[in-house]
């Protein structure tokens, strides 16, 4: 099978063995799409051409599409010889064909399973194909005018398939009708898909529904089409009439009711599994039966020998950071499987009680994320494993990341994970998750929809012994949507009052109870989770154990461990929640905190503290916000404790020295999570420099702060005024001044000066312990003197000085077993080894900077490795990396980077005029050269005016690029312009 995959049903998407392959703009890429619909096919260039600007082409198209033809070799066959135009695109006389294996494109796999679907022997397995069919749509094709009768023919293939699906489902004895309504409603004249619908109510005992539908795509036929229905829709219109209709009842399950088809599907995941990790989410509403599924799936494998462990998510106040993972990972921990795995150090985290750690450590997140992975391998390894990970919609965010972590491995060991979750379309985390999920090998989502009527029956019958009448059965139908959790609480009730919902009945149960018993179950359901029963008894005095025993009681509440209890069901809590009245709600809130105030997390604190705000609770409120963000942090849940930060900074307006505290922590938070350039950092920023003239404590860390920050954007002004601000300080501190005006030196082109101010830094922190050095991610980097003296001491032509500084920022990395210095090191060698192009330095810094980067979970470090790798390439030689070169460079900007741009642009240029591609340079050139006139960036605009001079052959520009290289004390780049000097005046004689 070829390693290469094509999508065209929906926005182009081309994957070489799983992974996304970059193909260019948006003209790159409809070129591509419609090759691919006219694949292994000669087409004329004419013909491209029209489809690429449908008819109105430029004067310079056929030279844009040999471009484009270029651009796709390169993406596609990136190995191919020079000059060769490869086994893909194939070059005609006068044109071009896209030969490629009909089966690696997705139409042609749809078209295929459309077939097979057709000529299946049973019902079940005909919506199965029909369904996997379906699932290879992701939007709509390219909309080119050459191709529009392709694209017609797919999207009228599509909806048939639909209908197909939906013929083949109600066969098999199920009745989708919220979908058939749906569907029906936006295709009024497809008279089989209005049968089926008919069909499906009818048998859920909707006689009347069922000629409704009949009677409303009569009047749609007549007046906007002029036609009655046909044959077969009166013919079934008439044995609905005469109760005609032939019944398809589904074959009973062996443990759940109406659910063969997903628990089948989910049992396939889990045999898959056991040869390569898979994933499955079961999406549905509450009640639906998503947990039973699970269970049912989970006590499968166990009687298989395979262990399952759950990690189950609270779905009111609010969840303490990696709640879902903690009951995941102690599980895990207590399997004799873990072996050394669960003594991982990064496990920590994940026991009780605050973490050691204090700093805000973006490297140590994801060792923690690592060590989680490598536990689950480790289990997995001997006999399988099944994680089953229920409520997930309620899950803290940082249980979402180190998910979405996990799925990117799951696939390398033999865990299936097992989501349950109600629907998701409303949560942006959520929808995230998900999508990375689904680029997960084998991913599948499970969506259980109502019981049918039969199914119904079958509950009804389990559940009472009683045979139940049509008439009961379709009323259960109708008022619960088929929900069988609803059906089941109904069925119970002892007044048999029909819901509206769980709420109706909960709210019956409750007022049964005496009022101290009430007052107990009200507490619980404000706790929103499982809740101690000291706690519980603090809150309530007296023996609640002895109230909760109260048979209404017993009912609604069960043991969820040693000495803790809960709600049978979230469902359950929410609707005794949404009974009280604001003023009890936010009394209990404030009761139920202070009484938990040495068990509860501070992030549940600060919930129910802030609940009860309307009663003077505003200080706690405050202070337990604080508090669970440092708590977060420890934690390494940044996101979470950045939500925290968020909610305390409005709250501290009156307050400028803690706001200011707030925002830089915020600050540091943010460039972890969202990237230097992100609209929150620079809200941040503004905000804490308006707080600046108002604080009384010591300005210093947040002018340092500050300053870095305008480092990274290249506000390099505002960088040298927040230092020059900065007087004084000890430790740590007193570097700050002189490192940020060297860092500002270095980027100005004033090297003298930053070699001077930087080796005041370098003096300053000598003594220091190393220890002091580190745990500062984010906020006052220290270890950088050394680094960026490195840089100004290479440009100074003083080679041996800087390597030395290198290897003194590496040993104090070391000394301090700092990971985040490790990898600074290995980036600064990277950065130095371009600025002397030393393609081999750069290459092995390259190397080191993505081998600490990926063993640590740090991305910058990652890609900025990718892009010094690909410009090594490019400068020895292998001009066919060009794109790729760009592409890295790109990536690493992208978090909001400004500074080092004439850094990379010049050595870029460099490459590509010594790889002979000099228009290229000279582009390159032209950018580093406004970049550096936009910023102030200057320090290698020697270098840039060196590489547009030689590509324009002009000695005057040359003569100018020495005299400014001379001017910045730039020896490295003197040394350059004048070998081209030379090399020009000897051409010129």
């Amino acid at each position: 099978m070829s390693p290469l995959r094509f999508a065209v049903l929906g926005p182009l998407r081309v994957t070489r063995d799983g992974v996304p392959v970059a193909v260019g703009g948006p003209k790159q890429q409809r070129l591509l799409a419609v090759m691919l619909l006219r694949h292994n096919e000669p087409l004329r260039a004419d013909w491209l051409v029209d489809a690429l600007w449908d008819g109105r082409p430029p004067a310079s198209a056929e030279v844009t599409l040999r471009t484009y033809v270029a651009g796709l070799r390169r993406a596609l066959e990136p190995d191919r010889p020079a000059r060769s135009s490869g086994g893909l695109l194939l070059n005609h006389p006068g044109g071009y064909e896209l030969r490629v294996p009909p089966e690696a494109i997705d139409f042609v796999e749809f078209t295929e399973l459309v077939r097979r679907a057709g000529e299946a022997a049973d019902p079940v397995t005909a919506e199965r194909l029909h369904a996997d069919a379906l699932a290879l749509w992701r939007g709509d094709p390219v909309d080119a005018a050459a191709v529009r009768p392709e694209v017609a023919r797919l999207v009228e293939a599509r909806v048939a398939a639909e209908e197909g699906r939906f013929a083949a489902a109600v066969a098999a004895g199920r009745a989708p009708v919220p979908e058939l309504r749906r569907f029906v409603a936006a295709h009024p004249e497809r008279e089989r898909a209005r049968a089926q619908l008919m069909l499906a109510l009818y048998r859920t005992g909707r006689q009347a529904d069922a000629l409704a539908v009949y009677a409303e795509g009569r009047r749609v036929l007549v007046e906007e089409y002029g036609v009655e229905p046909g044959a077969d829709l009166r013919d079934l219109h008439r044995r609905i009439l005469d109760h005609d209709v032939p019944a398809e009842v589904p074959p009973a399950g062996d443990r759940l009711v109406g659910r063969d088809g997903e628990l089948a599907s989910l049992r396939g995941l889990l045999a898959a599994a056991s040869r390569a990790g898979r994933v499955a989410a079961v999406v549905g509403e509450a009640g639906i039966g998503k947990t039973s599924l699970a269970r049912a799936v989970a006590d499968h494998a166990a009687a298989r020998g395979v262990p399952v462990v759950w990690g189950r998510c609270p779905d009111l106040g609010q969840a303490p950071p990696f709640w879902l993972w903690a009951q995941v990972v102690r599980a895990l921990v207590a399997l004799p499987q873990a072996g050394e795995a669960g003594r991982a150090p990064a496990l920590a985290g994940f026991a009780a009680g605050p973490l050691a750690d204090s700093g805000v450590d973006p490297a140590a997140r994801f060792r923690t994320y690592e060590a989680v992975a490598e536990l689950v391998r480790a289990v997995a390894a001997p006999a399988g494993l099944v994680v089953v990970l229920d409520d997930v919609h309620a899950a803290d965010r940082d249980s979402l990341l180190l998910l979405r972590y996990l799925s990117t491995t799951l696939h390398t060991g033999r865990t299936l994970a097992l989501l349950t979750l109600r629907p998701y379309e409303h949560d942006p985390d959520l929808v995230a998750t998900l999508a990375d999920l689904a680029r997960a090998p084998g991913f599948r989502q499970v969506r259980p929809a109502g019981l049918d009527a039969d199914a119904v029956a079958d509950l009804v019958r389990g559940r009472t012994g009683v045979e139940p009448s049509p008439r009961l059965v379709a009323g259960l139908v109708e008022r619960t949507g088929g929900n069988p959790f609803f059906i089941t609480e109904l069925l119970s009730a002892d007044d048999g009052a029909p819901p509206p919902g769980v709420r109706d009945t909960v709210r019956v149960r409750l007022n049964a109870l005496d009022a101290a018993t009430r007052e107990c179950l009200d507490l619980l359901c404000v706790a929103g989770r499982d809740l101690e029963l000291r706690v519980l008894a603090r809150a309530c005095g007296g023996d609640v154990a002895h109230r909760l025993a109260h048979p209404g009681a017993a009912h609604l509440v069960v043991e969820g461990g040693p000495g803790v209890v809960r709600f049978r069901h979230p469902l359950f809590a929410e609707a005794a929640y949404a009974d009280l009245a604001p003023t009890r709600r936010a009394a209990l809130h404030a009761r139920l905190a202070d009484a938990g105030s040495d068990v509860l997390t501070p992030a549940e604190l600060a919930h129910h503290y802030g609940q009860a705000v309307g009663l003077g609770r505003g200080d706690d409120h405050l202070r337990w916000t604080l508090r669970a963000a440092e708590d977060a942090t420890r934690r390494l849940a940044y996101e979470d404790a950045l939500a925290h930060l968020d909610r305390a900074a409005p709250l501290l307006t009156g307050s400028p020295d803690r706001e200011l505290e707030v925002h830089l922590r915020r600050m540091a938070l943010l460039q972890i999570t969202a990237g230097v350039g992100g609209d929150a950092v620079d809200r941040a920023a503004a905000r804490a420099r308006a707080l600046l003239p108002r604080v009384d404590a010591d300005p210093r860390p947040a002018l340092w702060t500050l300053g870095e920050l305008a480092c990274t954007r290249a506000e390099f002004g505002l960088a040298a005024d927040l230092a020059r601000r900065i007087v004084g300080g000890e430790g740590v501190l007193s570097a700050a001044r002189p490192y940020l005006l060297g860092v500002v030196g270095y980027f100005t082109g004033r090297l003298a000066g930053a070699d001077a101010d930087l080796t005041e830094a370098v003096d300053r922190l000598r003594d220091l312990d190393p220890r002091q050095l580190v745990g500062q991610a984010g906020r006052t980097p220290t270890l950088s003197p050394y680094e960026f003296r490195a840089l100004v001491r290479s440009l100074r032509g003083d080679r041996e000085a800087a390597r030395a500084d290198l290897d003194a920022a590496r040993d104090l990395a070391e000394r301090a077993d700092d990971p985040y210095g490790r990898g600074n090191a290995a980036l600064f060698t990277a950065w130095l080894a371009m600025q002397e192009h030393d393609v081999e330095l750069g290459g092995e810094a390259a190397r080191r900077c993505r081998e600490i980067g990926e063993r640590q979970g740090m991305r910058h470090f990652v890609t900025t490795g990718d892009f010094v790798a690909e410009w090594a390439a490019v400068r020895a030689g292998a001009a066919d990396r060009l794109d790729a070169m760009r592409a890295a460079a790109a990536a690493v900007y992208r978090p909001g980077l400004r500074s080092t741009r004439t850094v990379t642009t010049a050595a870029m240029a460099d490459a590509c005029l010594v790889a002979g591609l000099p228009a290229e340079a000279g582009r390159l050139a032209e950018e580093g050269l406004a970049f550096a006139e936009a910023t102030g960036e200057r320090v290698l605009v020697a270098e840039l005016r060196r590489v547009r001079a030689v590509v324009r052959g002009d000695a005057a520009e040359l003569a100018a690029a020495a005299g400014l290289a001379a001017a910045q004390g730039a020896l490295l780049v003197a040394a350059r312009v004048e070998a081209d000097l030379h090399t020009d005046s000897t051409a010129a004689r």
